[in-house]
């Protein structure tokens, strides 16, 4: 028998496989890009340009900031481990607090199971939120119950926007009503 003839039908073979391979990922390339959905960032580099609708001044603050280290900052909580989610209102109680003696601006995150469920926009120092938004279609992903999670907190320079290096996570017991 003939070596080149045996190469032929490999070779025929072949090509429609490669076909088969290419079209696969050429249609998960298009679902990735158009139709999967798109998980919010987790640590924006950027403070967002918004500040917090639903912030408050921090009744009786103090002004005085805390001791600004060269090339560092200083910042300062206030918080309650306890967040309540209501679904039907798509709220999350809580309390959060950016002191005014902070240095530095904040958003706040509420994780649960690895997403993020509340973003926060930029809180300045002085002012707390006692209610956040919940982010959209957070409602169909979670039950009524009691969970564990974290305040994620993201630090960013109050006059570049820039995101801090550090960044805080806090152990919070959240309780979801229907």
């Amino acid at each position: 028998m003939d070596r080149d003839s045996n190469k032929k039908p490999r070779i025929n073979l072949l090509i429609p496989i490669l076909l088969v391979i290419t079209a696969a990922a050429l249609c998960i390339t298009i679902w990735a890009v158009f139709f999967r959905d798109n998980e919010p960032v987790l640590a924006p580099d950027y403070a967002p340009q918004e500040e917090e609708k639903n912030a408050e001044a921090i009744p009786g603050d103090s002004d005085e900031k805390l001791d600004n280290p060269e090339g560092g900052s200083s910042v300062s909580l206030t918080y309650s481990r306890d967040v309540e989610i209501s679904l039907s209102e798509r709220k999350a109680s809580l309390l959060f607090a950016n002191p005014g003696k902070s240095n530095q601006d904040m958003v706040l995150q509420i994780v649960i199971q690895g997403e993020v469920v509340v973003q926060s926009g930029t809180l300045k120092p002085g002012n707390q939120v006692k209610t956040l938004d919940l982010m959209d279609g957070v409602e169909e992903k979670l039950t009524a119950g009691t969970y564990e999670g974290n305040f994620a907190v993201l630090y960013y320079d109050p006059e570049t926007g820039e995101k801090a290096i550090v960044n805080t996570e806090i152990p919070v017991t959240i309780t979801v009503s229907s």
